[in-house]
This record gives structure tokens, sequence and C-alpha cells, in this order.
């Protein structure tokens, strides 16, 4: 798996301009969403259950230097002490698995967990996390530990089981030149099936591309640069649809998209709009 990378050195002084750069976006943000912030009240999404998928996690080398690693949360936002089994379910090898109590109102946090919790060096693979007494959230940080300016990744949310779907719709996506546009599929269930991926032109609905993969039971696969792997034209409005091809399973589809300049990645997880293929 090629994560997301970019050059891994870069001189000082490149860093603290891009550094000064970024505080003043930062301070424009903040102000923007303070402001925002008083217009209108956001719904809270409910992301908490006994199953959380989260479908890549990783600790392996990279292109450039870059020396992959993922920190994960577990969050207990319920009273009551929980038992919490992480199964770690590596692209090679078998299922590893940890047990830990959560309790009420606390939560863990694993850093580098594939390799200071499972012991694994140059692994990636799916992580499912489940309580017994309550339910949790999970979230994950995957990042870049070897860049002279610092750390750079991406959050990946953890999904409940139970709300993923046998379809997944990435929406928002680009294969315009200076950026890198990977796919993921990971099935968390016992089952093998084959999922159907089809690459749309979004503002026309035309399809650029149909490919057909098939998953092992919890197996992750990653296809990276689909841009170049699949011979897509340069399009700022690229949408993919994501299915199985038994009603019955579902799965994990998600995508990022990298700018090659800077390294800044948008992490994008697929909705099950259709409540008919869930």
């Amino acid at each position: 798996m090629k994560f997301y990378d970019r050059q891994a050195v870069e001189s000082p002084e490149a860093c603290r301009i891009g550094d000064r750069l970024l505080r003043r976006f930062t301070l424009a943000l903040l102000a923007t969403t303070v402001a925002l912030s008083f217009a209108a009240p956001v719904a809270a999404v409910q992301i908490g259950s006994d199953q959380v998928v989260v479908p890549v996690v990783a600790h392996l080398p990279g292109n450039y230097g870059t020396q992959w690693r993922t920190d994960v949360w577990i969050q207990n936002p319920y009273g009551d002490t929980s038992g919490v089994t992480l199964n770690y379910y590596p692209t090679t090898g078998g299922v590893l698995t940890h047990t830990v109590q959560v309790e009420g109102y606390h939560g863990l946090f694993f850093h580098d967990i594939v390799l200071e919790t499972f012991g694994l060096e140059s692994s990636k693979g799916m992580l499912i996390v489940s309580a017994d007494n309550t339910g949790v959230e999970v979230r994950a940080r995957v990042y870049n530990a070897g860049n002279a300016c610092g750390e750079f990744g991406q959050a990946v949310p953890g999904l409940p089981l139970d709300r993923l779907g046998r379809q997944g719709v990435l929406s928002g996506l680009t294969t315009v030149a200076g950026t890198r546009l990977s796919i993921g599929i990971a099935n968390p269930t016992d089952e093998s099936y084959s999922v159907t991926i089809m690459v749309y032109d979004a503002t026309l609905n035309e399809t650029l591309a149909s490919h057909e993969i098939d998953l092992a039971p919890h197996e992750l696969v990653q296809l990276d640069r689909v841009a170049d792997l699949w011979n897509l034209p340069q399009r700022d409005d690229v949408s993919i649809r994501t299915y199985s091809n038994d009603n019955a399973y579902s799965f994990y589809a998600y995508a990022s998209v990298v700018n090659d300049d800077t390294g800044d990645a948008t992490f994008v997880f697929g909705t099950t709009p259709n409540v008919g293929l869930k």
C-alpha cells in the first residue's frame, strides 16, 4: 500500500513559511467557523455502536522516506463500564485480538496501534472494535512520521457495522493533474463476495470506468492512483459508486484525494443513500 506519499525531506525555511501560512489560514477559518456557529445549529451524528469498523490502519514505510503510523481513539460515551475487543485483520496473516476495559464516560488512546498493540511492522489491515456492554465511538488517524516539517495525515472515522450497506457512494472526487486518487474497500463479514466499482462523470452522469474486485472474508483491498490505473480523464467532478453483487453483504468503501504539492489529504467514506440497499 502506497500510503498517500509526499516528499519526506523539506528545508527548514520551507517549513517555517508553510507554518506561517497555515496559521494565517487557520485563524481565518476559525473566525468563519465561529460566525457560522451562531447562524444555525448542527445536528449531532450518532456513530457509536457495539461493533465499529475502521477500514484501514497501518504501520509501514512508503515512498520518499515516508513512515506511516496509525493512532486510534476509543470513547465510551455512556455511564457503564464495557469490555472492548479489538480485532485486527492484517492483509497477510490471521486475526490478532486485544481486549481492554473502558470505564463509563472514559476513553482510551492507542498510539501506533499496529506496532505497539499488535506487534507488527510493515502491516496494514482492517480493525473491528466490539463492545460487550455499551456502544463505543472509534476514530483513527493515519499519518506520516517521516517528514522534516512534522507529521501530516488524515482522520479515518470508524462506522457502525450495522450502518454499513451493500453500496458505497463516494462523491466530490477529482482526478486532475497534481492530485492522487486512491480508493479502498473493506469487507467486515465472514463471507466472500465481489464488488463492482463504477466511476462517473458526476456532471453528466456518464460512466468513465467499470471494474469488479473479489473480497475474501475480512479482507481490505486498496487501489492506489486509480486515475493512472484505469486511464481516467482529468476531471474535477468525479463520483464513484460501489456495490456488492450479493445483496446480503455489506462493506466499508472509502476514498482519499491527495494534493501532490502539499501532501494535503481528504478522506471520503462511502454513503448508503438507498435504504433498500442497506
